[in-house]
């Protein structure tokens, strides 16, 4: 048997994060981590094998062992099988009983299996965060010409990118590019500057069924319209789902989209247990609903609420819903949002008003590495309130984005933003005569709420 003051099931970037923030907290308590494998994955570095990281694809491994031992905390390999709250004990797979005082439950997700037929042929794949699967998988990939990879999510767009870079034949199926991310326009530009020669998009296409050869491997996709394409491989970027078997077989209490009941200090309804990251209840920041949103910012920052929180309340989570904040780069142009778009909040009866700027990335114009920035703003058009943006641009967009996700956190106005006092230099950013948060906020006052 293991005893252990703390005890956290699973070890991606929610349960790494637990466990360092719980040895800072309470240096004198014990911390044990129990997750299937030593090593992990960088989530959003998956795509990244297929191409960036190509010749050494386990540049995307995380070394837990390693970073366990310097943080102090007790990493073991095993799999969670049973919990009893009662007694506070969990069993693993091999018959080893953990005893605990507080329990961290970060079950990750794992991909959803859509219905379609022949989805375990041979040859075709999913992309769980399981190093040995994606490195399996890799080797597989890497021995194809021609791949359909369904989804036009985050992963799908990244994984498709990757592998036309690499020379292969890209067969892309799936609804507009990052529909949930970006709204037309802007979704529109990105579909111009990723398709070339080597992607094929086949917009708002439904797959129906994976086509198979006489040995029953892999050879194509099928549409609902009866259209086939042929490849040699399917990838399936459908998304995820919250892995919550063990937490639901356990009693915990579940709510929408299969995810575990929290609170606002991340508590399940089991005393001294909490859930933390893709398998905790998220909450929409504007709309307070239950939403299937999982990213590992979100996750981090619960981890380190929960953490801060296991033996008494001493920190009170600043967030109370993720606002739903993405970036991803498509050769060297990079595309990011925040909050939500024009086109769900209109489903969600939110009215809103909007304003897009183009600028140059330096100022003038004519320095060397000028990247376009295109910003979007998305503001309820009584209050001003800004809740979404979405931006277009050089890499150092992705922070851009962060600035914007704080101001969307903070539910600043497009009035506060008429004084947002900003660095500037002609070798990093836009002018500060045309600053483009500045810019388009100012465009919304002046066109929309003032009127």
């Amino acid at each position: 048997m293991t005893q252990t003051d703390i005890l956290i099931i699973g070890g991606g970037p929610a349960g790494m994060v637990a466990s360092a923030t719980s040895r800072q907290y309470y240096p004198d308590k014990s911390v044990t981590v129990v997750k299937k494998t030593e090593k992990s994955l960088v989530p959003c570095g998956i795509p990244y094998v297929f191409g960036t990281m190509l010749d050494s694809p386990e540049d995307d491994m995380i070394p837990c062992g390693q970073m366990s031992k310097k943080m102090g905390v007790k990493l073991l390999e095993d799999e969670i099988i049973e919990i009893d709250f009662a007694t506070k004990t969990a069993l693993g797979s091999g018959g080893e009983e953990y005893r605990y005082e507080k329990l961290i439950i970060a079950t990750g997700s794992v991909p959803k299996r859509p219905g379609i037929e022949n989805v375990d042929a041979p040859g075709v794949f999913f992309v769980p965060k399981d190093p040995d699967y994606i490195l399996m998988m890799h080797a597989k990939v890497e021995a194809m010409e021609t791949v359909a990879v369904i989804g036009t999510g985050f992963i799908g767009v990244e994984i498709a990118g990757e592998l036309a870079e690499k020379g292969k034949k890209v067969h892309l199926v799936g609804s507009r590019l990052l529909k949930h991310a970006f709204d037309p326009e802007l979704s529109d530009y990105m579909e111009q500057k990723m398709l070339h020669d080597r992607v094929t998009f086949h917009k708002d296409k439904r797959t129906s069924r994976i086509l198979v050869d006489e040995a029953g491997r892999a050879r194509g996709v099928a549409f609902s319209d009866g259209e086939e394409i042929e490849a040699d491989g399917v990838i399936l970027a459908t998304g995820y789902r919250p892995n919550t078997e063990l937490a639901r077989k356990s009693g915990l209490s579940m709510r929408q989209y299969g995810t575990i009941y929290v609170d606002e200090y991340m508590r399940t309804t089991q005393p001294d247990v909490f859930a933390i990251g893709d398998c905790a209840e998220k909450r929409h920041f504007l709309t307070k609903r239950t939403v299937p949103i999982m990213l590992a910012s979100t996750a981090t920052a619960e981890a380190r609420v929960a953490a801060a929180n296991l033996y008494k309340i001493n920190l009170v989570k600043s967030f109370s819903g993720t606002i739903d904040i993405f970036s991803t780069v498509i050769g060297d142009t990079c595309f990011a949002s925040a909050g939500i778009t024009e086109e769900d909040a209109a489903k969600q009866g939110i009215n809103t008003v909007s304003s897009t700027v183009m600028v140059d990335g330096k100022h003038p114009a004519k320095l060397p590495n000028n990247h376009k920035q295109a910003v979007r703003l998305v503001a309820m058009d009584t209050s001003g309130i800004v809740i979404g943006a979405q931006v277009i641009g050089g890499t150092d967009m992705g922070e851009m984005i962060n600035i914007l996700g704080v101001i969307i956190e903070k539910r600043m106005t497009v009035y506060d933003l008429l004084n947002l006092q900003v660095a500037t230099h002609p070798l990093l950013t836009s002018g500060p005569t045309s600053y483009p948060i500045v810019q388009a906020a100012q465009n919304i006052v002046v066109e929309h709420i003032s009127c």
